[in-house]
């Protein structure tokens, strides 16, 4: 039975007089795109943020030293967002809605908090905690929605949730372009207070689904029991896997395009405004992959198979971007007509698991299930730039760390097959 018979079959999810699938849509969409927004800001004002904080708390601001420290403090971010498991439970525990707007506060205080760092150890301090919110922000958005909406239309709102994140970069981008010179790297962050306007529309309008507002409470142990236990490891590595690919390939264009230009001679903000310029072309591929995910999960018929194209669509396109475009060619124009491919695999690929995810787990550790499997993936996946920063200090070449390191979506292959086939079945009661 193909997946669109199902969903016209199956009962809807949203009870009778219940908030319109669109408004929670939108709502949960809006609070995706600001942390997208707000996670984003540090790889467009990197080399300006380093410059200045490096020298601050008495380190050279090298090009290796921007390297490593830029490396780490990635990793300082996505650890942050690693621990942000907890956030999945208390979904669960304690209501979808109420924690959403818990952990858009979170992040959006301590991004515009990073503004007012004098050195170093603050600012990993202020990233760790920002990161902690922003991962909290998608354990319980993605439930949310998926629990809030008529099955009918269910997969194609859940892919299409993913479109905000690069909306959010674009954003980012765009913004950096606009008024990031004047503003500097201090204010960028600041602009960072702005997601928690949202908070007040979202407990004023949005009610908790009625899927998740009676149950038992959640045993998290479940998790880790008997067939269970297999897909959550599962779930689990293979967002190690692309979010390894993701941190270690995609937001290192600017920095690659900035490092590179400044060594040829140019202004610190022309670079910035090229590595701008080079995230909105890489996210033009990326909104139109997670535009596509529903239709290609459909046409494909099995959420399996939409992985291996995206995974071995990751390791292709980061290759020739980086290592050949770059490494071989030397070509920045080359790799700048590659970056929407870039996009659509390494980013693109997230549409697929905001939709296959949640399917994974039964409603009472929906939450929980999906929010440990994104926090664990960016426990292991945090290594990703702090060892690009590494390889690429001693090899002297951004380009080749990055190649190297994506062979993780080779890693990744094998445990597609580990993960159970949801496509074409409704969201588990």
């Amino acid at each position: 039975m193909t997946e669109s018979t199902v969903d016209t079959l199956a009962p809807s999810v949203a009870a009778p007089g219940a908030v319109s699938p669109r408004k929670v849509f939108w709502a949960t969409w809006f609070g995706w795109m600001l942390d997208g927004f707000d996670s984003s800001m540090y790889a467009y004002i990197l080399v300006g943020a380093l410059s200045e904080l490096l020298p601050a708390s008495g380190i050279e601001p090298s090009k290796a030293n921007i390297g490593i420290y830029g490396g780490l403090l990635f990793s300082i971010f996505m650890l942050g967002w690693a621990c942000s498991m907890v956030w999945g439970w208390a979904a669960d525990r304690y209501g979808r809605v109420r924690i959403m707007c818990w952990t858009v506060l979170v992040y959006s205080l301590f991004t515009a908090l990073c503004g007012l760092a004098t050195g170093i150890v603050m600012f990993a301090l202020f990233r760790f905690v920002a990161g902690f919110g922003i991962g909290g922000e998608w354990a319980a958005g993605t439930p949310l929605l998926q629990e809030s909406v008529p099955e009918n239309t269910r997969v194609r709102l859940a892919g299409w949730l993913h479109t905000a994140t690069p909306t959010g970069l674009f954003l980012a981008a765009a913004v950096t372009l606009a008024i990031g010179s004047t503003l500097g790297w201090r204010g960028m962050f600041l602009l960072g207070i702005l997601p928690a306007l949202l908070i007040a529309y979202l407990r004023s309008n949005i009610p908790e689904p009625e899927r998740s507002a009676a149950r038992e409470q959640p045993s998290v142990a479940a998790l880790f029991a008997g067939d269970q236990a297999r897909t959550t490891w599962a779930a689990a590595l293979m967002m190690a896997c692309i979010i390894f690919g993701l941190w270690s390939s995609n937001f290192w264009a600017p920095t690659v395009i900035s490092t590179k230009l400044v060594a040829a001679g140019a202004t610190p903000a022309h670079a910035q405004e090229m590595g701008a310029v080079a995230g909105l072309i890489t996210n033009v591929g990326t909104l139109i992959g997670c535009l596509l995910v529903p239709w290609l999960t459909t046409w494909l018929g099995s959420r399996r198979r939409t992985a291996v194209l995206f995974f071995i669509g990751g390791l292709i396109s980061v290759v020739v971007s980086y290592e050949v475009a770059i490494e071989w060619l030397d070509s920045l124009t080359l790799f700048m007509v590659l970056l929407p491919v870039l996009g659509f695999f390494t980013n693109g690929v997230f549409g697929l698991f905001t939709i296959w995810l949640p399917e994974m787990f039964p409603s009472a550790l929906r939450g929980s299930g999906s929010g440990f499997a994104f926090s664990m993936g960016r426990v292991l996946g945090a290594a990703g730039p702090t060892l690009i920063g590494a390889l690429a200090a001693r090899t002297g070449s951004f380009p080749l760390a990055i190649s190297m390191l994506s062979l993780i979506y080779v890693v990744g292959l094998p445990l597609i097959a580990l993960a159970p086939e949801t496509a074409g079945k409704p969201l588990a009661r």
